[in-house]
């Protein structure tokens, strides 16, 4: 499954570059509740916002390294559940940052995932399960956008 969104920010594209190149570890931290000390894996918690905590699920993150393509730039990371894993997908996204205009960057998060459980999970996913991958990712990117809208 494919889910994408994104937001535009008012801040110079050099500004959002050097944030995203300089600590995306605290920038994805930040995004949501973390706990991530030296020598420690990101984990964060995930679910959409307003929705019942059981649809929360603590995640970690693993990033790659900061990439700039045909003037962007970009940041892989992926998520997987700290525990339950079996119910929750794992998620592998890449976090993108381009400039639009004078003073504003254009943030995207496109995201891939498999829903678990065959052709139940599948079929799950069609009927609910995808809208709330796409409420989550909206939010994570939210936060995001907020984070660097405050760092100007």
């Amino acid at each position: 499954m494919f889910v994408q969104d994104f937001q535009v920010v008012d801040q110079a594209f050099d500004a959002v570059a050097a944030r995203l190149s300089g600590d995306a570890d605290a920038l994805l931290g930040g995004a949501l509740d973390s706990a991530s000390d030296e020598g420690e894996k990101l984990r964060v918690r995930v679910g959409p916002p307003g929705w019942p905590h059981l649809l929360a699920k603590s995640v970690q993150i693993d990033r790659g390294p900061v990439r700039v393509v045909d003037g962007r730039v970009l940041l892989a990371f992926s998520w997987s559940a700290t525990s339950g894993g079996s119910l929750f997908p794992e998620l592998d996204a890449d976090l993108e940052a381009a400039p639009l205009g004078l003073g504003r960057t254009e943030v995207t998060l496109r995201a891939r995932y498999e829903p678990p459980g065959g052709a139940l999970g599948r079929s799950m996913d069609q009927i609910l399960l995808h809208r709330v991958a796409e409420s989550t990712l909206r939010a994570f990117l939210t936060r995001i956008c907020d984070q660097l809208n405050r760092d100007a």
